[in-house]
Parts: C-alpha cells; sequence; structure tokens
C-alpha cells in the first residue's frame, strides 16, 4: 500500500500517474483515474526516495542527498539503470525534481541547505541538471527567500487570504518555507512548489518572483509532497498518510475548464 507518495509524475501519455515511497526502491505506476496501482517496478536498494520524472520513456528518481537514478525505457519487459551522482547531499535535503522541457533539464528543489555562499542564507535554491551533458549546473538557477514573499504579501495585503501566510513568514530572520516538490506548468510555464511545513502552495516564475501563494487546509492537504500536471494543465497533489487520513491523490480541473 502506498503510505507516504514523496514523489509525483504523469506518465508520458497521460493515462497513468508515476509515485515513489520513502524508502522504498520501487516505481509505482497508478491509473490516475481509479487510483489502483497497475505496476510496481523495482529500481533500486532501499532509499529516501523524494522525487519522479519523466523524460521521454526515462524515468528520473530522486534521493534526497541529491542522487538521481535513471529507469531507462520504463515500458520495456528489462529495464536497466544508471545513477548520477551530484555535488548536493543531505545537508541540502534535496526533495524536490521537475522537468523543465523547453530547456531540456531536470529542476531539483532544496529543502535544506541552499549553497554555501552567504547570499543564500535564509533561503531555497532550485538547481538544473543538464540533461545533455548529464551533470548539476554549479549554481543554482534561482533562489527564493523573505525578500521576495514579503513583497508579495505587501502586494496582496487587503486579501483575506494572505492573513494566515502573513504569521507563517512573521520571522524575518528565518525562512521556514521548504519545498517537497516542485513542477512546471505545461500552459503557464511557471513553477509550482509545497513545503509540508505550514501547508504552504506557492507559484513562482523563473525570475524567482512570487506569483501566487496560499495556505492550504491540512484537513483536506495533511502532508502535500508531490505535484504534477497532465497535458491539459489540470494539477494532481499527493498527500503522505496521516493520523486520520490515508495516502491521498487530489485532481484539479484547469482554470477556466469545465
Amino acid at each position: 500500500m502506498l503510505k507516504e507518495i514523496s514523489g509525483l509524475s504523469m506518465g508520458y501519455n497521460d493515462k497513468y500517474l508515476l509515485a515513489v515511497q520513502d524508502e522504498s526502491g520501487i516505481l509505482f505506476v497508478i491509473d490516475q483515474v481509479t487510483g489502483s496501482v497497475k505496476r510496481e517496478i523495482p529500481f533500486g536498494k532501499l532509499g529516501d526516495y523524494e522525487g519522479v520524472e519523466i523524460v521521454g520513456k526515462d524515468v528520473y528518481i530522486l534521493k534526497n542527498t541529491g542522487t538521481l537514478t535513471r529507469i531507462n525505457d520504463v515500458d520495456s519487459s528489462e529495464q536497466t539503470t544508471e545513477s548520477f551522482n551530484t555535488f548536493l547531499n543531505k545537508e541540502n535535503d534535496v526533495e524536490g525534481l521537475g522537468y523543465d522541457a523547453a530547456n531540456n533539464r531536470l529542476l531539483l528543489a532544496c529543502k535544506g541547505k541552499a549553497g554555501e555562499s552567504q547570499a543564500l542564507q535564509n533561503r531555497k535554491a532550485i538547481y538544473a541538471f543538464d540533461l545533455n551533458k548529464k551533470i548539476l549546473e554549479p549554481a543554482p538557477i534561482l533562489s527564493i527567500g523573505q525578500t521576495e514573499v514579503q513583497k508579495y504579501l505587501a502586494a496582496h495585503a487587503n486579501d483575506e487570504r494572505v492573513e494566515k501566510l502573513v504569521e507563517f513568514f512573521a520571522n524575518p530572520n528565518a525562512f521556514e518555507f521548504s519545498p517537497s516538490t516542485v513542477a512546471v506548468h505545461p500552459q503557464n510555464g511557471n513553477l509550482y512548489l509545497l513545503s509540508a511545513v505550514g501547508n504552504i502552495f506557492m507559484v513562482i516564475n523563473f525570475q524567482g518572483e512570487v506569483v501566487y501563494m496560499e495556505k492550504l487546509k491540512g484537513k483536506v492537504h495533511q502532508q502535500p509532497e508531490g505535484i504534477c500536471f497532465d497535458s491539459k494543465g489540470g494539477m494532481f497533489i499527493s498527500n503522505e498518510a496521516g493520523d486520520e487520513l490515508p495516502g491521498m491523490i487530489y485532481y484539479f480541473k484547469p482554470i477556466g475548464m469545465e
């Protein structure tokens, strides 16, 4: 049973979801309509697996240490795997994995330490893995912190929706937002992030500007850990099991579509 869906991706045919679970080296193929597990594909030893993303017919899986595992041609009867080590580690606590198709790269979001430079202190960073060179770029493509969040909150000060966000981000000397997932929207090109800490849903652009923020209801999203989109822009959010709710995946229709 899937209790801790730590990473979520949409299959290339929009029919199935792909998921990984903490501490389990298995790729789960899920019917996105019924929620039933259609296939289990073992790919590695036990480990802290936090993200999954499909690129063509290959599937990439992320460990919190920054290591990527590629399952080559996931539809074949006999898969082969290949691992790629990066300079990120447990201190960075890499939990988010997304695919930036426009630039043919994977995006790795750090829940922990953003980097070594002073400019990255009290911030969260997103790094890029070049799929052509098969290397992680040395500097993050963007980072986010209190400056960008407070700018957004000030611009929406009259919106009741931000009241709880103001409370969460009240400490100017800390940045508690901890991205557990990242996904690129197929239409608007923005980055969608979730933080189980605080149940924060955040949308940013590639300039690092906050486009939208919302505090999710804990009774519905007990621990949001995964996010992905279908080709029409419909959004899936996965939640790990809690004391009162099992592991759940919610679907949100594209805005403006019936």
